[in-house]
């Protein structure tokens, strides 16, 4: 099931954004995002467990993702690819999102998910450049 966020998951988001930074609760502070009208997390629970959420930001007609993540004991069975259908059919036009050139792993997910390379920021990450990709409605 995917639903919005609460307080209560708090802790959980954290254990899992891990995966994408070690200090993932201090970089991504979700610990005010309902104060904010265009920032959203929504959580994949299964049997009362969160496994899994994405993180985006709306602004006009684009929905930027800000990240996903799912625990690493539920990867490879579809549910990013849940969570990014979720989001395609509440967007108004298009999504971007920008993720490291070695994240091999993501890129796929995002191009099966019809995702295009638009743009490449040479060396963003210092060592690794970025990858912008899009989706258009």
């Amino acid at each position: 099931m995917i639903r919005l966020y609460n307080d209560l998951d708090y802790d959980r988001i954290n254990e899992i954004g891990s995966l994408i930074k070690d200090n993932f609760c201090n970089v991504y502070d979700i610990s005010n995002i309902n104060d904010k009208n265009y920032a959203f997390i929504y959580v994949y629970e299964e049997n009362n467990k969160v496994i899994g959420f994405i993180q985006i930001e709306k602004h006009f007609e684009i929905t930027d993702i800000i990240n996903i993540a799912v625990d690493e004991n539920y990867q490879n069975k579809g549910i990013a690819t849940e969570l990014i259908e979720f989001i395609k059919n509440d967007v108004e036009e298009k999504i971007m999102l920008e993720v490291r050139s070695r994240n091999e792993a993501a890129i796929k997910t995002y191009e099966k998910n019809g995702f295009k390379v638009i743009n490449i920021r040479k060396k963003y990450y210092g060592d690794d450049d970025a990858i912008i990709m899009e989706w258009v409605k």
